[in-house]
Formats: structure tokens, C-alpha cells, sequence
């Protein structure tokens, strides 16, 4: 199971709204990484017949669909149990084990059509063999091999240097969606920007117009139940924060 991560809301005590988060990269990462689950693991984590919308009934008419009308070989799980195609966002969701992953050890799938190059091997590819090729203009019937994503090795650094050197060769490193050493702002909406003096004082201004206000730091850990809860919030709620980590009643 990932490590939690630790996060400082600014609260508004009498309202009990947050106004804003103070985000490492692992929360930002997440929150990204949310976007690269397909919709059918999303209904199948907030269970489908509580979500809001017509999802959720189209995930059920799916999973109650009889094996007779299928066409042969069709397979029910790529649309209930799809995988997330980024090998990178598996790392970074804070989800339960199997969240957008497919059976636990389902092997990658290749896709279901090829690809054909010409015997020059130009720098063209088609997926109708017999093609002309647009350079050489020879027919372009030799199979090409597909590597997935997660099966190919990634290219060593320039100069033979693992992870390169400063902030970049950090950055590199770490993997993920956004760099490191920084700190964001993350609104209760989930809008998410680099952290500044300015932004932030902004954005009290803003919310204390006309109103009297009570400030507070809250800290507060993310992990598996938390990162459910902003993924069912964010699906429905401009309150995500304050609906989570406030227990905000709608």
C-alpha cells in the first residue's frame, strides 16, 4: 500500500469550508493521475448505482448483459474492469488495489490491428497492407513489431548519466506528472497552481468580502479511504476539499 500523504488545508472555520491546500508533488500527482481513469473503473470504485448521471445505470446494463447476445470472444471486463493505459498513473493513484488495473495480474494487451512498413523500412507506417509507401513508394507489407509501453525499456540518459544532473535530472527521476521542491495550491474545486504570496492572498481577499472570517491551519494525511472519497466528490461536488476532510453535509 502507498505511504499517506500529508497535506495543510487553510480552513474557514465558520463556514467550514477550505479555502485552499498547501500540496506537494505526490498530492498534485494524484490528482492529475485521477484523469487517467477510464470510466468504467470509476464507476466500478464509486459503485455504479450510486452515481449521479446515466454512468452508472450504463455500467449495470453492461455487467447484467447475457453471454448469448455478446459477440464471440467479446470480453465484458474490458469495459467493466478497464486498465489504465499510463504505466506510470498505477503508481501514483491512492485508489484500492485493482483501481483501473484489470485483473491484478492481467498481462498487457496488444492491439487488435498491425502495423506494416515498407521493405526500405522508411520512417512510415500504415495499417493497410499493400499501402504505397509515400517515400519510396514501395508496398508497405512488412509487419512491424508493437512494443507496449510498460514492456519497453526506457533510453539511457544522453553521455551514458543516469538521471542527469539539478533540478531536471530530479525531476526525471521521481517519475510522475509534476516537479518536486515545489509547492501548489490546490482550491476546493481542484484547481491547482504553483503556490505564491500573491495567489493565496488573492484568494483569501476573495472569499472574505463581505464577510467575516476565522482562519485555520488543518493538517491532514491521504490515503487509500481519502483518495476514494476526492475521487467520488470531485465527480459531483465544486467542494471537494471541505467535503473530505471537513465532513461537509450537502
Amino acid at each position: 500500500m502507498a505511504p499517506k500523504i500529508s497535506l495543510k488545508l487553510l480552513v474557514e472555520t465558520r463556514s467550514k469550508r477550505v479555502l485552499f491546500a498547501e500540496a506537494g508533488k505526490e498530492f498534485v500527482d494524484f490528482v492529475f493521475s485521477l484523469l487517467t481513469l477510464p470510466i468504467g473503473a470509476v464507476a466500478k470504485l464509486v459503485s455504479a448505482g450510486t452515481m449521479q448521471g446515466s454512468v452508472g445505470r450504463l455500467y449495470q446494463s453492461v455487467d447484467l448483459m447475457g453471454a448469448s447476445y455478446l459477440q464471440p470472444g467479446a470480453d465484458k471486463s474490458e469495459l467493466l474492469q478497464p486498465g489504465v493505459l499510463h504505466p506510470d498513473a498505477r503508481e501514483l493513484l491512492l485508489l484500492p488495489p485493482g483501481a483501473g488495473d484489470g485483473e491484478a495480474e492481467e498481462k498487457p494487451r496488444l492491439p487488435k490491428f498491425k502495423l506494416y512498413t515498407c521493405a526500405a523500412q522508411c520512417v512510415t507506417v500504415t495499417m493497410e497492407r499493400e499501402a504505397a509507401c509515400p517515400q519510396c513508394k514501395q508496398a508497405m507489407a512488412t509487419e512491424m513489431a508493437f512494443v507496449l509501453p510498460s514492456a519497453a525499456p526506457r533510453a539511457a540518459a544522453a553521455g551514458g548519466a543516469k538521471g542527469g544532473s539539478g533540478a531536471a535530472g530530479e525531476s526525471e527521476e521521481s517519475g510522475g506528472y509534476v516537479k518536486g521542491l515545489v509547492t501548489y495550491m490546490v482550491t476546493d474545486g481542484l484547481e491547482v497552481t504553483p503556490m505564491s504570496a500573491i495567489s493565496s492572498i488573492t484568494l483569501i481577499n476573495k472569499f472574505s468580502v463581505g464577510n467575516d472570517v476565522e482562519l485555520a491551519e488543518k493538517y491532514v494525511s491521504v490515503g487509500m479511504d481519502e483518495g476514494l472519497g476526492l475521487l467520488r466528490a470531485a465527480l459531483s461536488s465544486d467542494t471537494v476539499l471541505s467535503d473530505v476532510f471537513l465532513a461537509r453535509k450537502k
